[in-house]
């Protein structure tokens, strides 16, 4: 569990510019009008959370699946779920709560939905990359 939490300390550190809100805002920018951007960083931010959602489900199978515990012990199976649950909840509480911060740096009515949107994106996308590569094999 220590493992995991220092891990996840160290992704604050490991977002690099090129994956940030603005960044997000800078790739859907290329080659449309407003519309086409706002219409580009709404759907990176509902991949991400399918994405998202996807690696959550396929964790939770994983673990489901695991028969690498002594017969008898289905209690680490048990606390490996509950944990992926507090983590996936409290994640989203962590989103929320950033991005909410981060469309109070936006100028209201210029693109804070934008800003929003891609915020969600952002961290969505990295924490379904650090749980697929988290899971244990079956």
């Amino acid at each position: 569990m220590l493992a995991g939490a220092l891990l996840f300390l160290g992704l604050e550190g490991s977002i690099s510019a090129e994956h940030s809100v603005a960044s997000v805002i800078n790739d859907c920018w290329k080659g449309h009008d407003h519309a086409g951007m706002s219409a580009c960083v709404e759907a990176r931010a509902k991949d991400a959370q399918m994405s998202l959602g996807q690696a959550e489900r396929v964790a939770g199978d994983v673990i489901r699946a695991s028969v690498d515990e002594a017969p008898g012990f289905p209690k680490y199976r048990r606390e490996a779920m509950a944990g992926l649950h507090l983590a996936s909840g409290a994640f989203s509480k962590y989103v929320a709560s950033e991005c909410s911060y981060e469309v109070s740096l936006a100028v209201k009515g210029n693109s804070s939905e934008d800003v929003r949107l891609a915020c969600v994106a952002v961290p969505s996308e990295e924490r379904a990359k650090l749980i697929r590569a988290a899971h244990p094999l079956p």
